[in-house]
């Protein structure tokens, strides 16, 4: 076993590891990726079922008490995974939602991923006493573009270790990086200890494409991870969401998902439909 490899055997260990460490690392982690990336390569998933992955969203700087309520009716009735929120509503969501199966999730960092570790770790420890369930926090990607990675890692690791049992999803904002830095995005969120990566805030720039969802599916499971995929900004139609699920996500950040189940309850989609794979 080689010396870097020797001390990349659990987070904590890799706390230690310096820039050019991490560079090294990543580069030998995307070697192992097998090119060109293929798209569409996953099952189409049981349009049935498909409000259970959707985290019903609800993020504009305007929502007003009211609408959260709605939110949080609409995700009752149904059956989404969670509702996703500002922090100043988590604990309304979570006493709307109390005795049901919809959790909370609340967004972390948002939307720019700029504030500094100790806010991020703050905001995550307030949503976690308020009673959220998941934490969406966004990547500072700056960082990651300048390869300053060791930050990148250390500001996930602590809201991940302030988190405790709570889902962590990492918003890798993929409109502003190019796939090298979606690759190690995806190594360092997964090595941080990230239940997903996300594709995107959905306020800067374009949302989820079919070519980034399967590159960063392609990175997590090179990884032999448990790191999985969310696909999040532009998912409008259940056809965006057949989409989505072939090209490796397993969770949906839509603010549209009432309209979206409601297509499939009218047949609108049929998900035998063809779709030839192609490649990144």
């Amino acid at each position: 076993m080689g010396t870097l490899e020797a001390q990349t055997q659990g987070p904590g260990s890799m706390s230690s590891l310096n820039n050019e460490e991490w560079d090294l690392l990543i580069s030998g982690k995307k070697a192992t990726l097998q090119y060109p990336i293929p798209l569409l390569c996953y099952p189409a998933p049981e349009v049935v079922s498909i409000a259970q992955i959707i985290d019903h969203t609800q993020l504009s700087l305007s929502a007003t008490g009211s609408q959260i309520d709605v939110l949080c009716a609409e995700a009752k009735e149904y059956g989404f995974a969670t509702v996703c929120v500002r922090p100043d509503y988590v604990s309304r969501a979570v006493q709307y939602l109390q005795g049901t199966q919809v959790g909370v999730t609340c967004v972390i960092g948002f939307h720019e991923g700029t504030y500094s570790t100790d806010q991020k770790v703050s905001e995550a420890k307030r949503a976690m006493q308020n009673g959220a369930s998941e934490l969406d926090m966004v990547m500072n990607y700056p960082w990651l573009s300048e390869k300053r990675y060791t930050d990148v890692f250390q500001d996930i690791r602590a809201v991940r270790l302030a988190a405790k049992d709570a889902i962590l999803k990492v918003i890798l904002e993929t409109s502003q990086l190019t796939a090298d830095e979606i690759i190690a995005g995806c190594v360092l969120s997964s090595l941080a200890g990230a239940d997903y990566v996300k594709t995107s805030t959905g306020f800067n720039g374009p949302g989820a494409s079919i070519e980034n969802v399967s590159l960063m599916s392609a990175v997590c499971d090179s990884l032999q991870s448990e790191t999985r995929v969310k696909a999040s900004g532009g998912i409008r139609t259940i056809e965006d969401c057949v989409k989505m699920v072939r090209a490796g996500a397993e969770r949906l950040g839509a603010s549209a998902g009432v309209k979206i189940v409601n297509e499939t309850r009218l047949g609108n989609r049929q998900v035998d439909e063809p779709m030839e794979p192609t490649n990144y």
